[in-house]
Protein backbone atom coordinates (compact mmCIF):
# COMPACT_ATOMS: atom_id res chain seq x y z
CA UNK A 1 0.00 0.00 0.00
CA UNK A 2 1.14 3.58 -0.61
CA UNK A 3 0.41 6.43 1.80
CA UNK A 4 1.53 9.63 0.06
CA UNK A 5 3.92 7.55 -2.05
CA UNK A 6 5.58 5.51 0.71
CA UNK A 7 5.08 1.77 0.28
CA UNK A 8 4.23 -0.11 3.46
CA UNK A 9 2.70 -3.59 3.94
CA UNK A 10 -0.86 -3.02 5.16
CA UNK A 11 -4.45 -4.19 5.08
CA UNK A 12 -7.07 -1.70 3.86
CA UNK A 13 -10.67 -1.97 5.06
CA UNK A 14 -13.64 0.12 3.98
CA UNK A 15 -17.35 0.34 4.77
CA UNK A 16 -20.37 -0.13 2.53
CA UNK A 17 -20.33 3.57 1.66
CA UNK A 18 -16.84 3.12 0.22
CA UNK A 19 -14.92 5.03 2.89
CA UNK A 20 -11.67 3.63 4.27
CA UNK A 21 -12.25 2.71 7.91
CA UNK A 22 -8.99 1.07 8.92
CA UNK A 23 -5.37 0.77 7.80
CA UNK A 24 -3.53 -2.02 9.58
CA UNK A 25 0.24 -2.35 9.26
CA UNK A 26 1.23 -5.93 8.45
CA UNK A 27 4.25 -7.61 10.00
CA UNK A 28 5.63 -9.10 6.81
CA UNK A 29 8.43 -8.61 4.33
CA UNK A 30 6.70 -10.55 1.57
CA UNK A 31 7.42 -9.33 -1.93
CA UNK A 32 4.32 -11.11 -3.24
CA UNK A 33 1.91 -8.44 -2.05
CA UNK A 34 0.36 -6.26 -4.76
CA UNK A 35 1.19 -2.56 -4.87
CA UNK A 36 -1.83 -0.41 -3.96
CA UNK A 37 -1.84 3.28 -4.90
CA UNK A 38 -4.56 5.93 -4.89
CA UNK A 39 -6.55 5.93 -8.13
CA UNK A 40 -5.20 8.19 -10.88
CA UNK A 41 -6.93 11.53 -11.54
CA UNK A 42 -6.47 12.81 -15.11
CA UNK A 43 -7.64 16.40 -15.51
CA UNK A 44 -6.78 16.61 -19.21
CA UNK A 45 -7.86 13.79 -21.53
CA UNK A 46 -9.79 13.93 -24.81
CA UNK A 47 -10.79 10.31 -25.38
CA UNK A 48 -9.87 6.63 -25.48
CA UNK A 49 -10.77 3.31 -27.13
CA UNK A 50 -11.79 4.93 -30.42
CA UNK A 51 -14.11 7.51 -28.81
CA UNK A 52 -13.72 11.26 -28.47
CA UNK A 53 -15.25 13.61 -25.88
CA UNK A 54 -16.45 15.85 -28.73
CA UNK A 55 -18.84 13.11 -29.87
CA UNK A 56 -21.05 14.53 -27.09
CA UNK A 57 -22.78 11.18 -26.65
CA UNK A 58 -23.31 9.39 -23.33
CA UNK A 59 -22.38 6.03 -24.83
CA UNK A 60 -19.03 7.39 -26.03
CA UNK A 61 -18.22 8.88 -22.63
CA UNK A 62 -19.15 5.62 -20.90
CA UNK A 63 -16.80 3.72 -23.21
CA UNK A 64 -14.02 6.19 -22.40
CA UNK A 65 -14.69 5.64 -18.69
CA UNK A 66 -14.49 1.88 -19.10
CA UNK A 67 -11.25 2.08 -21.07
CA UNK A 68 -9.57 4.38 -18.55
CA UNK A 69 -10.50 2.11 -15.64
CA UNK A 70 -8.17 -0.49 -17.16
CA UNK A 71 -5.34 1.96 -16.51
CA UNK A 72 -6.09 2.77 -12.87
CA UNK A 73 -8.13 5.94 -13.47
CA UNK A 74 -10.77 6.66 -10.84
CA UNK A 75 -11.51 10.27 -11.87
CA UNK A 76 -11.02 12.36 -15.00
CA UNK A 77 -12.15 15.56 -16.71
CA UNK A 78 -13.68 15.10 -20.16
CA UNK A 79 -11.59 17.54 -22.18
CA UNK A 80 -12.80 19.40 -25.25
CA UNK A 81 -10.80 20.70 -28.16
CA UNK A 82 -11.38 24.12 -29.72
CA UNK A 83 -14.43 23.70 -31.97
CA UNK A 84 -17.39 25.57 -33.45
CA UNK A 85 -19.57 27.01 -30.70
CA UNK A 86 -22.48 24.69 -31.43
CA UNK A 87 -20.20 21.68 -30.93
CA UNK A 88 -19.04 23.00 -27.57
CA UNK A 89 -22.65 23.61 -26.55
CA UNK A 90 -23.50 20.01 -27.46
CA UNK A 91 -20.80 18.83 -25.03
CA UNK A 92 -22.14 21.23 -22.40
CA UNK A 93 -25.67 19.89 -22.91
CA UNK A 94 -24.48 16.33 -22.36
CA UNK A 95 -22.59 17.32 -19.22
CA UNK A 96 -25.70 19.02 -17.90
CA UNK A 97 -28.17 16.25 -18.71
CA UNK A 98 -26.19 13.01 -18.40
CA UNK A 99 -27.00 10.98 -15.29
CA UNK A 100 -24.43 8.18 -15.26
CA UNK A 101 -23.79 5.49 -12.67
CA UNK A 102 -22.86 6.56 -9.14
CA UNK A 103 -19.51 4.94 -9.88
CA UNK A 104 -18.89 7.17 -12.89
CA UNK A 105 -15.28 8.32 -13.11
CA UNK A 106 -16.06 11.39 -15.23
CA UNK A 107 -16.21 14.20 -12.67
CA UNK A 108 -16.57 17.18 -15.00
CA UNK A 109 -15.16 18.98 -18.00
CA UNK A 110 -12.01 20.78 -19.02
CA UNK A 111 -12.48 23.16 -21.92
CA UNK A 112 -9.19 23.53 -23.79
CA UNK A 113 -10.02 26.68 -25.71
CA UNK A 114 -11.59 28.24 -27.67
CA UNK A 115 -9.90 31.49 -26.47
CA UNK A 116 -6.35 30.73 -27.50
CA UNK A 117 -3.37 32.37 -29.20
CA UNK A 118 -3.45 31.52 -32.90
CA UNK A 119 0.35 31.57 -33.07
CA UNK A 120 0.54 28.75 -30.53
CA UNK A 121 -2.51 26.74 -31.50
CA UNK A 122 -0.73 23.37 -31.54
CA UNK A 123 -3.34 20.87 -32.76
CA UNK A 124 -6.26 23.23 -32.09
CA UNK A 125 -8.24 24.14 -35.25
CA UNK A 126 -7.27 27.67 -36.29
CA UNK A 127 -10.67 28.52 -37.74
CA UNK A 128 -12.46 27.70 -34.48
CA UNK A 129 -10.28 29.86 -32.20
CA UNK A 130 -12.35 32.80 -30.97
CA UNK A 131 -11.76 36.24 -29.51
CA UNK A 132 -12.64 36.46 -25.83
CA UNK A 133 -16.32 37.37 -25.44
CA UNK A 134 -17.39 37.87 -21.82
CA UNK A 135 -21.12 37.71 -22.51
CA UNK A 136 -20.65 34.47 -24.44
CA UNK A 137 -18.65 32.96 -21.61
CA UNK A 138 -21.25 33.88 -19.01
CA UNK A 139 -24.11 32.46 -21.11
CA UNK A 140 -22.18 29.20 -21.42
CA UNK A 141 -21.06 28.73 -17.84
CA UNK A 142 -24.10 29.80 -15.82
CA UNK A 143 -26.19 26.73 -16.79
CA UNK A 144 -23.20 24.50 -16.03
CA UNK A 145 -22.85 25.53 -12.38
CA UNK A 146 -25.21 22.76 -11.28
CA UNK A 147 -24.51 20.31 -14.09
CA UNK A 148 -24.11 16.62 -13.36
CA UNK A 149 -20.59 17.01 -14.73
CA UNK A 150 -19.66 20.69 -14.20
CA UNK A 151 -17.09 22.74 -16.04
CA UNK A 152 -14.13 22.63 -13.64
CA UNK A 153 -11.22 23.90 -15.77
CA UNK A 154 -10.80 26.14 -18.81
CA UNK A 155 -7.56 26.73 -20.73
CA UNK A 156 -7.13 30.16 -22.31
CA UNK A 157 -4.30 32.38 -23.52
CA UNK A 158 -3.56 35.22 -21.06
CA UNK A 159 -2.15 37.47 -23.78
CA UNK A 160 -5.46 37.69 -25.65
CA UNK A 161 -7.57 40.86 -25.35
CA UNK A 162 -9.85 40.83 -22.25
CA UNK A 163 -8.27 37.58 -21.02
CA UNK A 164 -7.81 38.96 -17.50
CA UNK A 165 -11.51 39.84 -17.33
CA UNK A 166 -12.43 36.36 -18.57
CA UNK A 167 -10.21 34.79 -15.92
CA UNK A 168 -11.92 36.80 -13.17
CA UNK A 169 -15.34 35.87 -14.51
CA UNK A 170 -14.50 32.18 -14.62
CA UNK A 171 -12.90 32.07 -11.20
CA UNK A 172 -15.84 34.01 -9.72
CA UNK A 173 -17.96 31.05 -10.86
CA UNK A 174 -15.60 28.56 -9.22
CA UNK A 175 -13.92 27.46 -12.47
CA UNK A 176 -10.15 26.95 -12.45
CA UNK A 177 -8.24 28.63 -15.25
CA UNK A 178 -5.18 27.21 -16.97
CA UNK A 179 -2.94 29.47 -19.02
CA UNK A 180 -1.83 27.77 -22.21
CA UNK A 181 -1.58 27.71 -26.00
CA UNK A 182 0.00 31.10 -25.64
CA UNK A 183 2.97 33.24 -26.59
CA UNK A 184 2.42 35.39 -23.50
CA UNK A 185 5.40 37.31 -22.20
CA UNK A 186 6.18 37.31 -18.51
CA UNK A 187 4.13 40.44 -17.81
CA UNK A 188 1.03 39.08 -19.58
CA UNK A 189 1.35 35.74 -17.78
CA UNK A 190 1.80 37.55 -14.46
CA UNK A 191 -1.39 39.55 -15.06
CA UNK A 192 -3.23 36.30 -15.82
CA UNK A 193 -1.98 34.82 -12.56
CA UNK A 194 -3.01 37.93 -10.62
CA UNK A 195 -6.47 37.69 -12.21
CA UNK A 196 -6.83 34.19 -10.76
CA UNK A 197 -5.34 31.65 -13.18
CA UNK A 198 -3.78 28.88 -11.11
CA UNK A 199 -2.18 26.46 -13.58
CA UNK A 200 -0.37 26.08 -16.88
CA UNK A 201 -1.56 23.66 -19.55
CA UNK A 202 0.95 20.99 -20.68
CA UNK A 203 4.11 22.84 -19.66
CA UNK A 204 6.60 23.46 -22.51
CA UNK A 205 4.09 22.50 -25.20
CA UNK A 206 2.24 25.13 -27.30
CA UNK A 207 3.93 28.10 -25.64
CA UNK A 208 6.87 30.43 -26.27
CA UNK A 209 10.19 28.82 -25.31
CA UNK A 210 12.19 29.94 -22.30
CA UNK A 211 14.53 32.90 -22.84
CA UNK A 212 16.89 34.22 -20.19
CA UNK A 213 15.81 37.84 -20.76
CA UNK A 214 12.11 37.10 -21.36
CA UNK A 215 10.93 34.22 -19.16
CA UNK A 216 7.43 34.24 -20.62
CA UNK A 217 4.68 31.90 -19.47
CA UNK A 218 7.12 29.01 -19.17
CA UNK A 219 9.56 30.88 -16.96
CA UNK A 220 6.79 32.17 -14.73
CA UNK A 221 5.43 28.65 -14.36
CA UNK A 222 8.79 27.29 -13.27
CA UNK A 223 9.29 30.06 -10.70
CA UNK A 224 5.83 30.99 -9.34
CA UNK A 225 4.96 28.94 -6.28
CA UNK A 226 1.19 29.34 -6.69
CA UNK A 227 0.91 27.86 -10.19
CA UNK A 228 0.17 24.18 -10.84
CA UNK A 229 2.08 22.68 -13.76
CA UNK A 230 0.47 20.15 -16.10
CA UNK A 231 3.09 17.79 -17.51
CA UNK A 232 2.88 15.07 -20.18
CA UNK A 233 5.38 12.28 -19.51
CA UNK A 234 5.35 10.13 -22.62
CA UNK A 235 8.99 10.99 -23.37
CA UNK A 236 7.92 12.68 -26.61
CA UNK A 237 6.21 15.90 -25.55
CA UNK A 238 8.97 16.61 -23.00
CA UNK A 239 12.39 14.96 -22.87
CA UNK A 240 13.01 12.82 -19.76
CA UNK A 241 15.92 15.07 -18.73
CA UNK A 242 13.57 18.06 -18.67
CA UNK A 243 10.93 16.05 -16.81
CA UNK A 244 13.49 15.24 -14.12
CA UNK A 245 14.48 18.91 -13.96
CA UNK A 246 10.87 20.01 -13.42
CA UNK A 247 10.42 17.45 -10.66
CA UNK A 248 13.61 18.73 -9.01
CA UNK A 249 12.35 22.32 -9.22
CA UNK A 250 8.66 21.93 -8.48
CA UNK A 251 7.58 18.37 -7.66
CA UNK A 252 4.94 19.67 -5.23
CA UNK A 253 3.24 21.69 -8.00
CA UNK A 254 3.17 19.12 -10.82
CA UNK A 255 -0.15 17.70 -12.02
CA UNK A 256 0.52 14.81 -14.37
CA UNK A 257 -1.82 14.45 -17.35
CA UNK A 258 -2.01 12.30 -20.44
CA UNK A 259 -3.64 14.69 -22.96
CA UNK A 260 -4.77 11.33 -24.32
CA UNK A 261 -6.94 10.98 -27.41
CA UNK A 262 -9.30 8.41 -28.89
CA UNK A 263 -6.36 6.26 -30.07
CA UNK A 264 -5.61 5.04 -26.52
CA UNK A 265 -5.74 1.22 -26.51
CA UNK A 266 -6.06 1.13 -30.30
CA UNK A 267 -3.78 -0.14 -33.05
CA UNK A 268 -1.84 2.31 -35.25
CA UNK A 269 -4.01 4.15 -37.76
CA UNK A 270 -6.06 7.32 -38.09
CA UNK A 271 -8.16 8.49 -35.18
CA UNK A 272 -10.34 11.40 -34.21
CA UNK A 273 -9.37 14.42 -32.13
CA UNK A 274 -12.32 16.79 -32.32
CA UNK A 275 -12.70 17.62 -36.00
CA UNK A 276 -9.23 16.33 -36.89
CA UNK A 277 -8.21 12.90 -38.07
CA UNK A 278 -4.73 12.30 -36.69
CA UNK A 279 -2.02 9.80 -37.55
CA UNK A 280 -1.08 7.36 -34.79
CA UNK A 281 2.04 5.24 -35.22
CA UNK A 282 1.95 3.34 -31.94
CA UNK A 283 4.17 5.92 -30.23
CA UNK A 284 2.67 9.34 -30.91
CA UNK A 285 -0.33 11.10 -32.48
CA UNK A 286 0.29 13.79 -35.09
CA UNK A 287 -1.48 15.98 -37.63
CA UNK A 288 -0.60 15.68 -41.31
CA UNK A 289 2.09 18.37 -40.86
CA UNK A 290 3.75 16.47 -38.01
CA UNK A 291 2.34 18.59 -35.18
CA UNK A 292 1.80 16.57 -32.01
CA UNK A 293 -1.94 16.09 -31.47
CA UNK A 294 -2.43 14.91 -27.92
CA UNK A 295 -0.94 11.58 -26.90
CA UNK A 296 -1.63 7.87 -26.55
CA UNK A 297 -0.13 7.87 -23.06
CA UNK A 298 -1.96 6.19 -20.17
CA UNK A 299 -1.40 7.01 -16.49
CA UNK A 300 0.04 3.59 -15.68
CA UNK A 301 2.52 3.90 -18.56
CA UNK A 302 3.39 7.37 -17.27
CA UNK A 303 4.08 5.83 -13.85
CA UNK A 304 6.36 3.19 -15.39
CA UNK A 305 8.15 5.84 -17.47
CA UNK A 306 8.79 8.09 -14.49
CA UNK A 307 10.10 5.28 -12.31
CA UNK A 308 12.42 4.23 -15.13
CA UNK A 309 13.64 7.85 -15.42
CA UNK A 310 14.48 7.92 -11.72
CA UNK A 311 11.61 10.00 -10.34
CA UNK A 312 10.73 8.81 -6.81
CA UNK A 313 7.46 6.93 -6.45
CA UNK A 314 6.23 9.30 -3.73
CA UNK A 315 6.54 12.24 -6.16
CA UNK A 316 4.77 10.35 -8.94
CA UNK A 317 1.88 9.46 -6.61
CA UNK A 318 1.61 13.05 -5.43
CA UNK A 319 1.51 14.38 -8.99
CA UNK A 320 -0.98 11.81 -10.34
CA UNK A 321 -3.26 11.58 -7.31
CA UNK A 322 -2.89 14.04 -4.45
CA UNK A 323 -2.13 17.21 -6.44
CA UNK A 324 -5.17 17.10 -8.79
CA UNK A 325 -7.41 16.12 -5.87
CA UNK A 326 -6.19 19.15 -3.92
CA UNK A 327 -6.52 21.50 -6.85
CA UNK A 328 -10.03 20.38 -7.76
CA UNK A 329 -11.12 20.15 -4.10
CA UNK A 330 -12.02 16.47 -4.39
CA UNK A 331 -12.43 15.81 -0.70
CA UNK A 332 -11.32 12.33 0.36
CA UNK A 333 -9.70 11.51 -2.98
CA UNK A 334 -6.07 11.12 -4.01
CA UNK A 335 -4.80 9.66 -0.73
CA UNK A 336 -4.98 6.36 1.14
CA UNK A 337 -5.93 7.21 4.71
CA UNK A 338 -8.73 6.54 7.16
CA UNK A 339 -11.85 8.47 6.17
CA UNK A 340 -10.83 8.80 2.52
CA UNK A 341 -12.76 7.19 -0.31
CA UNK A 342 -11.53 3.76 -1.36
CA UNK A 343 -10.40 4.89 -4.82
CA UNK A 344 -7.53 2.53 -5.51
CA UNK A 345 -5.32 1.29 -8.33
CA UNK A 346 -3.75 -2.11 -7.66
CA UNK A 347 -0.59 -3.21 -9.46
CA UNK A 348 1.71 -6.19 -9.79
CA UNK A 349 5.45 -5.91 -9.18
CA UNK A 350 6.00 -4.52 -12.70
CA UNK A 351 3.35 -1.82 -12.13
CA UNK A 352 0.86 -3.39 -14.50
CA UNK A 353 -2.72 -2.73 -13.37
CA UNK A 354 -4.41 -5.69 -11.70
CA UNK A 355 -7.60 -3.92 -10.67
CA UNK A 356 -9.20 -0.52 -10.20
CA UNK A 357 -11.57 0.30 -7.35
CA UNK A 358 -13.91 3.29 -7.03
CA UNK A 359 -15.74 4.00 -3.75
CA UNK A 360 -14.91 0.45 -2.67
CA UNK A 361 -16.37 -1.15 -5.81
CA UNK A 362 -14.34 -2.93 -8.47
CA UNK A 363 -14.40 -1.11 -11.82
CA UNK A 364 -11.83 -3.32 -13.51
CA UNK A 365 -10.18 -6.64 -12.69
CA UNK A 366 -7.53 -8.26 -14.85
Amino acid sequence: MSTVGQLVPARIEWNVQGRITRLTRLDTRSTALPVVLPGFIDEHIHGACGHDVMEAHAGAWEQIEHALSRHGVTAFLATTITAPWDDLMAVADLARQWTPSPLSTCIGMHWEGPYLDRQYKGAQPLEAIRAVNLEEIERAIVPLRHAERPLRVMTLAPNESSADQAIRLLTDHGIHVNMGHSGANRSQAWEGMLAGADAITHLFNAMAPLHHREPGLLGLGLSAENLWLELITDGIHVHPDIVRMVFQLAAHRIILITDGISAIDQTPGRYRLGQWMVHVDGVSARLDDGTLAGSILTPDQSLRNLLQWGVPLREVVQAWCEAPARRLALGGRGRIEEGAWADLAIFDAQYQVLSTIKNGHVLYQR
